[in-house]
């Protein structure tokens, strides 16, 4: 009798998605604000951010810790702000700048995106805020399936500091690893900010 067939990296990866979104569901707003607000006094504090002149980032859907806030001060900070929108036929995303946070409209996701007429080139980009569902130690992501994140870590310049920002539940032991997937360099969640392991 053969053993069974060992899961593989994609069906590992959709059930630790699964497990991931059933705990996320139970964070409300008030613990999204109070995650928000210590993920600032970190971020805040880091020398690469004070040295940063360009962020990229996102804005967050509920359940997500609440980046607004972060947005909002990076902004008073003198920061130039980028955020994702997507391309016309879906398949990528390019980050825009974005000056005033009520200048967004709604994407075809439900995620709010920036109306500028120019993306930003890559360079521009000196610390970028990462989303997911999950992270390991080692920077490994789990994101939502579509692999946007995937296509643009490459593309940041080598200087470029990518944080996974999350609530600490979704720092996870290992995050199941594809071909495609390109970690992160460092995580933030409302307990502190950690390099990856190499």
């Amino acid at each position: 009798m053969k053993p069974p067939a060992k899961a593989s990296s994609y069906d590992a990866k959709n059930l630790l998605r699964e497990k991931l979104k059933i705990i996320r569901s139970q964070v409300t707003p008030v613990m999204a604000e109070a995650a928000s607000q210590k993920a600032w006094t970190f971020l805040c504090c880091l020398p690469e951010f004070k040295r940063a002149k360009g962020i990229g980032a996102f804005a967050s859907t509920p359940h997500e810790i609440n980046t607004y806030p972060l947005l909002e001060a990076s902004l008073e900070s003198g920061k130039n702000l980028f955020l994702p929108r997507l391309s016309k036929d879906q398949s990528h995303f390019d980050f825009y700048p974005i000056s005033d946070l009520k200048n967004l409209s709604t994407g075809p996701h439900g995620i709010p995106e920036p109306t500028g007429a120019h993306p930003a080139d890559w360079n521009e980009l000196d610390l970028v805020l990462v989303p997911g569902l999950g992270f390991d130690l080692k920077g490994n992501r789990l994101g939502y399936g579509k692999g946007f994140y995937d296509q643009v870590l490459p593309r940041l310049k080598k200087t470029c500091l990518t944080i996974g920002l999350a609530f600490s539940f979704q720092i996870v032991d290992q995050v199941p690893v594809t071909p495609s997937d390109f970690p992160v360099r460092s995580l933030l969640t409302e307990k502190g900010f950690q390099s990856c392991e190499s």
